[in-house]
């Protein structure tokens, strides 16, 4: 058994408080620890979150930029293509005028056109009547002409009307003029003489055989021309000849017509 005394006692109640100091003390410095380890560690998060914020504000900084850039070539490309779009109104309405006049002036050609188209349908219809009838001087010519007549394209109507005022045209000269031509020709009796033909324009000819045997006076009808034979011109028809010829001094002869005067009410001959 221990006995405390009271100075005994003193020291011992002191020790015990120094050693629960040393452990209140020792408690309090660990939690201390504890704190700052946090605070530190808070402290790192907290620096690593405005790092990272200041990054993103950057990045976004950097993106905002190219964005209002973009924006701004958007706005320019909106502006362009409105502009365009204006141009191409104004630019559509002149084209639609345009293709309506150009509907009007394509009415007006295929009204022209088929009025063309009628007056060369009637000039073909009167080149072939004429070909029917012509003298045989023109035959060769008119064959020709005929015969371009079928090559041409059909729609080419400037080609087609050349042809044919060309046929007329040397009608015309034809008609204008005396022209001699010499053909041979097969008698009743069946001998073939070459005779020459006076032709005094499209109105009347005349034919003789070089010995003057034989003469005839030529008309033109709706088949072709008919050759009546005139033994009682045959002088002066040769004579005519060769007045035409040259190979005589011209003289007055009297060879048989007759002339036909078309007027209102009839025919007078």
């Amino acid at each position: 058994m221990i006995t405390l005394y009271p100075q005994n006692f003193f020291r011992a109640s002191l020790g015990v408080s120094f050693a629960a100091i040393f452990i209140l003390l020792s408690s309090i410095s660990f939690a201390h620890a504890d704190e700052y380890q946090r605070l530190e560690a808070a402290t790192k998060r907290w620096v690593d979150l405005e790092k990272r914020i200041a990054e993103e504000r950057n990045a976004w900084k950097a993106q905002k930029g190219i964005l209002e850039q973009r924006v701004l070539a958007l706005e320019a490309g909106l502006d362009e293509l409105s502009k365009s779009l204006e141009n191409l109104d104004e630019a559509s309405n002149i084209r639609l005028g345009e293709i309506q006049n150009y509907d009007a002036t394509l009415t007006e050609l295929e009204e022209t056109r088929e009025f063309y188209v009628g007056k060369l349908e009637e000039m073909e219809t009167l080149f072939a009547q004429f070909r029917a009838k012509a003298p045989d001087f023109l035959e060769s010519e008119l064959e020709t002409a005929f015969e371009k007549l079928e090559a041409a394209n059909p729609a080419a109507l400037g080609e087609r009307a050349q042809i044919l005022i060309a046929a007329f045209t040397r009608v015309e000269e034809f008609n204008r003029t005396v022209t001699i031509d010499y053909v041979p020709r097969r008698l009743d009796d069946g001998r073939e003489v070459m005779v020459s033909v006076l032709y005094w324009g499209l109105a009347r000819a005349y034919a003789v055989d070089p010995q003057g045997t034989i003469a005839w006076e030529l008309e033109p009808g709706e088949s072709g021309w008919s050759w009546n034979e005139r033994t009682d011109s045959i002088d002066s028809i040769l004579e005519l000849v060769r007045v035409y010829e040259q190979t005589r001094p011209p003289s007055l002869q009297i060879v048989p017509a007759k002339v036909t005067q078309r007027a209102e009410g009839g025919n007078n001959g």
